[in-house]
């Protein structure tokens, strides 16, 4: 019988084999790095969002308010043919949903002011003064003096508070 002949591996094959297998090593983590650090510069940061409560808002008893509204109603009085009188308030009607132009003079040729609305709410500051077949009065609103001007009699009905 022969006996199996012994191989001794050469240490310049080992230390060749160490060294290649440390620089495959290294080449992949290189790679790896790689890769990770493209990803991050391709993810957008978030941002954080801090919610901050408001002050809670306070509520009305109801039951404490008065129940009882205030109407507006004609006053046959002053819608009798007579006209209005100056300080009495006056009530935009018969326009739809156009509204009533209220002018800077009276005339249908007078520059408009602005529009009222329906059922808007005005004081008569002056008038009457008849021109173009309509009687005109100035008129105001309550809230604010800025907001006057001249308007037909055909479209105002009087007011009580």
């Amino acid at each position: 019988m022969t006996t199996p002949k012994k191989t001794v591996l050469n240490r310049k094959v080992v230390l060749g084999a160490i060294a290649i297998s440390a620089i495959g090593l290294f080449y992949l983590l290189v790679l790896l790095n790689g890769l990770s650090y493209n990803q991050s510069m391709t993810i957008t940061p978030k941002a954080n969002l801090t919610v901050i409560a408001g002050p809670q808002i306070p509520t009305l008893d109801m039951s404490q308010l008065s129940s009882a509204t205030p109407t507006i109603s004609v006053d046959a009085q002053l819608t009798n043919g007579n006209g209005f009188r100056s300080g009495s308030y006056v009530q935009i009607t018969g326009t739809g949903s156009n509204g009533l132009r209220i002018r800077n003079n009276p005339g249908t040729n007078a520059e408009i002011n602005f529009v009222a609305n329906e059922s808007e709410v005005f004081q008569v500051i002056g008038g009457p003064i008849v021109l173009d077949n309509f009687t005109w009065w100035q008129l105001s609103t309550p809230y604010d003096q800025n907001r006057q001007g001249w308007a037909a009699a055909e479209y105002l009905i009087a007011v009580t508070q």
